[in-house]
């Protein structure tokens, strides 16, 4: 293995005194090399690559402070150090005052190569701050590497959440856990002073703030004796939804806001940067235990139901507690509580994650990492296209200083200083790039709320992210800036600092073409652009038709002129025995309206997430060996099958003989009736929830499948209550004669006219929910096609200066062949063929690239291979039409040109 130093290390080593480097050069190396390699060990390649900026910005760093450390001993004798070519500070600043008035005497040159640079670098810089907010930035509590995750075991075997009554038997392992912290999730309607709006609050125990390790920053926190319901109703509002929704108000504290129509006290203020356990995801509000009532009676009942896991457990290990401890005591924990509740309990482990296997949440982390990853290698390509295209346009800008260059080598001066010069200049540029990439990263981020908002919206989420610039941001930014202004400065200061006089005259006389090493090596930066831009077309392409077959896809329900209200009865003060009559009120009065054709309730509309059940299948025995299976339900009323145009294959609909108190019905989608009964008829079959032995519910129906929560889903098992049987909230769904938007204002009017005091959680068409829930596709393909773009205009414009320019130092030549006959359509032609072997080239490596690269995506492809021809075609052919028009407008201008005037001035 070679111990010579790479030319981006040479170039590092510039930056010391030329003392310095003969005395400890290697041992800079060596160190260098060690760094780095350890980084790439312990972190793998993304280790590898914050490894290699943390060691060149250290080299960098150096750099500056030994030449200002030894600047005033060597300025009596600077003018003989400058004459043998050994730059000094001073030569630094001269370098880079002269870098300076050129790029000003260059305004439009400046202008664009900083715009580059800056989107590049702001793309970069608004992605890395939703990653590092997100996945990668340190929690901002106390100690957090005893903070540990726990979880039970789903009904598919796979850590999911944790009942309540198990997150009270593991807080009795005192000497395993310090502390044990639980908390459920939930979307309320919080009444503030601008109307009603959607809040995210956390349901959680008084032992939350202690494990985290943090304190209000005003008021206080939860009792103990808030863990217990009835104690009253108690919020805490986080700092963040102080600062944004209530304006920092000190007299917040002590108030009484509403929630869900229910009373609730503030006492107290969160920490500042805390947003709860999702981290950027912001909770607006920490309920105490006690307040679990605002969120519906069902709430209070699974705080004792060991079958509803509804909780997220963190805990604090112990003094001198391992995980691996705390893992054995959980399993200990997980064989007696199979041991006393076999029903629920049987089969299922208690999971203990270290503090860095898990950020939110082990299944959404495993969605997530993957996604940050793709997301942070476009931008990354975006910029290594940003890179490639100003070498190129620095190398063009080079070139017509040959001479200068030459007269400074002729004069004394080195090829490092040379190469300096050159590096001055891509410095300047990365460094104004930089300035304005944060500036537009700021921007891009003001926009995320824009989508973040619909997204959460489409699950029923508040939406709230917590995204700031801070010192992690600007130091990630400023490597950016110093790996940029090294990259498209390393190729153009190599080539000029190996420059001749002789050469020089040779190959940069006026007229002359290019040299041979300049012609390749803009060529190969030409196409390594267009390899780049068919990588992120291909995605894009394909990210496009995945989302176009999820359009074609049948919801298996017919979603035109269906539209819907969504009230709660709980929230509006409606008991339970009074709400079968107003559900039937307001399902009379929809009816009523001109133009509808049936109305219908159900707790869950179709095709969107919902509600699951802990279910036992009779006779079934479940894979994961836990004797149930988590299986989506809706409760629904008698119409509502023919309001969706679901039609019956088997078996009976709801009717008026399945009243309350009668045996409970259900009805199964075809899938269920395959998976659990086939070959049989399901027809009288039995399934039960699991902690009710008794409750058997008795299958008088199958319907056709249904999409149940995504369109782009597998064939689901899904189940249909009766909502005479099991009153619940929901929705009210019509079916109209024509446009279902019409009947909006109608809908709202007849719900106010059943009680002023139900709340309005939703109006809208199915269709548009329907749209609402593919927005995320959208947004990625939408984003990667954005990319796109950008990288096409970048790598035209790099091929365009390219050709420009070659055309612009051959205008004798091609001035001499037309004169001599030359047709202007065979001028056109040679200029395009000599360009057409580069674009081939970069369409067959970006192919093989975007090969490699695709299957990265496959997990967000729907009816699309990861290597599908047509995407990649399309690709190609797009990308080779915009290189085809970026040589073909300077082809032209070069044959149209008077070869008359063309010969004068030479």
């Amino acid at each position: 293995m070679s111990h010579r130093p790479g030319p981006l290390l040479r170039l590092l080593l510039l930056l010391y005194p030329a003392s310095f480097r003969q005395r400890y050069g290697r041992e800079v190396v060596e160190l260098y090399r060690w760094r780095v390699k350890r980084g790439r060990v312990e972190g793998g390649a993304l280790g590898g690559a914050v490894a290699w900026v943390r060691a060149s910005s250290d080299l960098v760093a150096g750099g500056w402070r030994e030449r200002w450390s030894t600047a005033d001993l060597v300025f009596a004798d600077a003018p003989r150090r400058r004459r043998a070519g050994e730059g000094t500070i001073s030569t630094i600043r001269h370098d880079l005052r002269d870098a300076i008035r050129r790029l000003m005497r260059t305004p439009f040159f400046t202008l664009s190569a900083t715009l580059i640079v800056a989107l590049g670098i702001g793309a970069n810089a608004a992605v890395f701050t939703v990653v590092d907010a997100v996945l990668l930035r340190p929690p901002p509590y106390e100690d957090p590497s005893r903070v540990v995750h726990v979880y039970q075991d789903s009904d598919d075997g796979e850590p999911t959440s944790t009942s309540y009554p198990a997150a009270l038997d593991m807080a009795t392992y005192t000497d395993v856990f310090s502390g044990v912290a639980a908390a459920s999730y939930a979307t309320v309607t919080w009444e503030a002073v601008d109307g009603p709006r959607r809040a995210l609050i956390e349901f959680v125990n008084a032992s939350y703030f202690p494990v985290f390790g943090v304190n209000p920053s005003r008021g206080r926190w939860f009792e103990p004796g808030y863990d217990e319901v009835g104690s009253g109703n108690y919020a805490v509002v986080s700092h963040h939804a102080w600062r944004t929704k209530f304006g920092s108000d000190p007299a917040v504290v002590g108030r009484t806001i509403r929630m869900n129509g229910q009373p609730v006290t503030v006492i107290g203020v969160g920490p500042e940067g805390f947003n709860g356990a999702g981290g950027a995801f912001v909770t607006d509000f920490w309920l105490s235990i006690s307040s679990v009532g605002v969120g519906g009676a069902f709430r209070i009942a699974n705080l004792e139901r060991r079958q509803d896991h509804w909780y997220g457990v963190r805990a604090r290990l112990a003094p001198g507690v391992s995980v691996a401890q705390a893992q054995s005591a959980m399993d200990a924990l997980a064989a007696r509580l199979a041991e006393d509740f076999p029903e629920i309990n049987e089969g299922r482990g208690i999971t203990v994650f270290g503090p860095d296997d898990v950020r939110l949440h082990p299944e959404l982390d495993s969605r997530l990492v993957p996604a940050a990853a793709v997301l942070l290698g476009i931008v990354g390509l975006v910029l290594v296209l940003a890179c490639t295209n100003l070498a190129n346009l620095l190398i063009v800008r080079g070139l017509s200083r040959g001479h200068e260059v030459a007269i400074r080598r002729a004069l004394g001066a080195s090829r490092g200083r040379v190469a300096r010069l050159v590096l001055a200049e891509s410095s300047t540029l990365a460094f104004l790039g930089g300035i304005v990439g944060l500036l537009l990263g700021r921007w891009i981020l003001g926009l995320t709320p824009l989508v973040a908002g619909p997204l959460a919206a489409a699950v029923g989420g508040a939406g709230d992210l917590d995204l700031s610039m801070d010192g992690r941001v600007l130091l990630f930014t400023l490597g950016l800036v110093m790996l940029t202004g090294i990259l498209f400065g390393l190729a153009p200061a190599l080539r000029s600092a190996r420059s001749d006089l002789a050469g020089v005259l040779r190959e940069e006389g006026r007229g002359s073409s290019a040299g041979k090493r300049s012609v390749m090596t803009r060529n190969v930066l030409v196409a390594t652009q267009v390899a780049v831009s068919l990588v992120l077309l291909v995605g894009a392409a394909l990210l496009t038709r995945s989302l176009a077959n999820v359009q074609r896809v049948d919801p298996g329900v017919d979603v035109e002129r269906l539209a819907f209200v969504q009230t709660s009865f709980g929230q509006g003060g409606v008991s339970a025995e009074e709400r079968a009559v107003r559900v039937q009120e307001m399902l009379d009065r929809a009816a009523a309206l001109p133009g509808v054709r049936s109305a219908a309730f159900t707790s869950r509309l179709p095709v969107q997430p919902g509600g699951s059940t802990t279910t036992v299948v009779e006779d079934y025995d479940p894979p994961s060996g836990t004797g149930s299976v988590e299986l989506p339900f809706a409760i629904v009323g008698e119409d509502y099958f023919r309001t969706v145009g679901l039609q019956i294959t088997e078996g009976r609909v709801f009717g008026p003989e399945d009243a309350q108190g009668t045996t409970p019905v259900v009805v199964v989608n075809e899938t269920a009736a395959r998976r659990f009964w086939a070959p049989g008829s399901p027809i009288g079959r039995r399934i039960r929830p699991q902690a009710r032995p008794d409750e058997w519910a008795q299958v008088v129906g199958v319907v056709e499948d249904q999409k149940v929560s995504r369109l782009d889903e597998p064939p689901t098992p899904m189940l249909f209550y009766a909502a005479s049987q099991s009153p619940s909230s929901g929705y009210v769904l019509v079916r109209t004669d024509g446009d279902p938007g019409a009947l909006l204002p109608s809908l709202r009017a007849e719900l106010r006219a059943v009680s002023p005091d139900l709340p309005l959680r939703a109006l809208a068409t199915l269709e548009s929910r329907l749209s609402q829930s593919l927005l995320l596709n959208k947004v990625a393909a939408g984003v990667l096609a954005t990319f796109s773009v950008l990288a096409v205009l970048l790598a035209s414009l790099g091929i365009y200066a390219v050709v420009s320019f070659a055309v612009a130092r051959r205008s004798s030549e091609m001035g001499i062949r037309i004169a001599l006959g030359a047709a202007r359509d065979q001028v056109i032609r040679m200029v395009m063929r000599e360009m057409l072997a580069t674009i081939v080239l970069g369409l067959a490596i970006g192919a093989g690239l975007a090969a490699l690269a695709a299957p990265v995506l496959e997990r967000a492809l729907y009816q699309v291979s990861a290597v599908d021809g047509l995407s990649f075609g399309v690709g190609a052919l797009v990308l080779a039409a915009v290189a085809a028009l970026a040589t073909y407008v300077p082809a032209v201008r070069a044959a149209r040109a008077d070869p008359v005037e063309a010969l004068r001035v030479q």
